[in-house]
Parts: C-alpha cells; structure tokens; sequence
C-alpha cells in the first residue's frame, strides 16, 4: 500500500495530465483557441469544462437544471 506522500504526488500526476497550458509572450494577444472550430466543438468543450468544474466541487447538483434559480431563455423566441 502506498503512502500519503506517494498517494498524494500521484494525485498530482493524474491532476497535471489533464492540464494543459499556453505560452504566449509578454505583450503578444493570446490567440482564440476556438477561432477555426465548428459550433459542435465549442460546445464539446464547454462540456467538457462543465464537467471538469462538477468534479473539483465535487460531482453534480443534487437538483436537476429545470430547478436551478434563473430565467430561462429559448433561442429563437
């Protein structure tokens, strides 16, 4: 059985393999990540960003989206 300390930097190993990062220089714009996809991959990002975000807090709401406080808003209408 592993100890805390080797526990711990193997959380940290699985924790960096799912980050990623970006090296722009100083004074340089950051250039839009998502400039030359498709709607359907901005979308599977966002989720995928969602999802990483439930995880850290925690896992998922206890009460289901039609609950949630806030206005709803449908395309189109």
């Amino acid at each position: 059985m592993p100890s805390e300390a080797e526990a711990r930097k193997a959380r940290a190993a699985a924790r960096r393999a799912r980050m990623t990062i970006e090296v722009v220089a100083s004074g340089q714009r950051k250039p839009s990540p998502y400039a030359n996809s498709t709607p359907e991959e901005r979308l599977a990002a966002a989720v995928r960003l969602i999802e990483y975000h439930q995880a850290l807090r925690g896992g998922y709401s206890a009460l289901p989206r039609s609950q949630w406080p806030g206005e709803a808003i449908v395309a189109g209408e």
